[in-house]
Parts: structure tokens; sequence; C-alpha cells
């Protein structure tokens, strides 16, 4: 790798959350649906013959998709739990790294990579705009629910959240009201113990879409 690299070079990669699952004192639950997604890739050096990519490797390091060439868009991801990792290098260098799916991504050098940063891709598991969930014990529960990068997107007293779009949720519950609470904020700003119930419930909303030429109203009429 050229050395003039500096040493305070940060490659940074997040899903716009406050910190990464093994750092929060509650789980994130799901992120994604399955397909193309699109994560935040920021901090690495700009340059002719500079490029950066984000990888998904699974739980043996094994390179499984790769982002398009300096973007954080990875196209036909599927099901599972991955590790996403920023990785640049100047194409410049003497020696280039090889990136290639199957690849076991601990064997790549000549190049900076990025804490990893986890994420799972869930598949649909509700066909409804709304779900009822659990209800709790306590006083007073308060049921939240988030979109897969744990945003708050409802807050309330009761068990059923309707008016859902097609995306990834995640359920959670706290033991008594939490007044200050803002739809917006990030579920990572409650202490752990406020929470009933720390791993989430996630819930895949896919509420099929009628096409237009089907769905809007139709008028015959006879002509003269």
């Amino acid at each position: 790798m050229k050395k003039y690299f500096p040493k305070s070079f940060l490659l940074l990669l997040s899903l716009l959350m406050m910190c990464s699952f093994t750092i929060c004192s509650q789980t994130l639950g799901c992120n994604f649906k399955p397909g193309t997604i699109q994560l935040n890739l920021s901090g690495q050096s700009i340059g002719t013959n500079i490029v950066s990519y984000v990888v998904l490797v699974d739980g043996g390091n094994i390179i499984r998709y790769k982002s398009v060439v300096n973007s954080g868009t990875i196209d036909a991801v599927g099901v599972g739990s991955y590790k996403a990792v920023a990785i640049t290098w100047d194409n410049s260098q003497l020696n280039l790294p090889s990136l290639e799916i199957g690849k076991n991504f601990t064997e790549i050098d000549h190049c900076l990579k990025s804490t990893a940063v986890d994420i799972s891709i869930c598949d649909c598991n509700t066909t409804t705009n709304s779900i009822t969930v659990p209800s709790s014990v306590g006083l007073s529960p308060q049921y939240l629910l988030t979109d897969g990068r744990g945003v708050i997107q409802q807050v309330q007293s009761g068990t059923t959240f309707s008016g859902l779009s097609n995306g990834v949720y995640n359920h959670y519950v706290l033991c008594n009201t939490n007044p200050s609470l803002v739809i917006g904020t990030k579920i990572t700003t409650i202490p752990s113990t406020d929470f009933c119930r720390i791993v989430p419930l996630s819930y895949v909303v896919c509420v099929a879409e009628c096409a237009p030429v089907i769905c809007v109203p139709m008028v015959i009429a006879k002509i003269r």
C-alpha cells in the first residue's frame, strides 16, 4: 500500500445508526429486505486512482456480496446475517488486492479496511399494513416501532400498529410510559434499563401493490 495514505485515515460505514450492534444496549433486529440495500460510505480517500467497495461477509469471513465501485449500493442480497466492511486502495500501487466473491476477506491485503457493521436481511413475514404485537407486563407498558435503521416510527400504549408501508420494522416494549419519546429519534438513545423486551420482534411488511392499469376505477359506456 502506498505510504502517502495518512495514519489518521478513517473509512466509515454505517446504517445511519448511533452505534454498532456490539456496543448498543439493545439489539437492533432486522435492517433490510432482500434485494438492493444501501449503506453509507464516508471518510475514504478521494482521487483519480482511489477505489472503494463495500463487501458483505458471512460468519466465516467469506465474501458473499460486493458493492458497485465507490458506492454503498449492493444488489441482489439474500436473506441472512452478514458483516459489512468497507475497503479502499490505490489502483496505481504495485500490488493490487483481489476482491472476489467467495474469497476469505481476511486474506485480502494492500488496502485499508473499515470496522465491520453487523446487518441482518429478513424476508417478508407480514402481508398487511397493520400488525398486532404481544401484550407486555408492567404498570403502563409503552409499545415502540422502529424502522430497520433504529429510528422510532410509532409510539403508543396499544398493541396494534396501523398504516404501515412496505418495509422493515422492529418492535420494542418499555416497562413504563416515557413521555419524552420523540418519533424520528434513535432507539439507541433509550437506556437498556427502560426496556421490558430488549431483543425486538421483527416484522417485514410486504403488502401487494396494485398496478395502476388494474386498480384505477374503470368505466365502460356504449358508443353510438
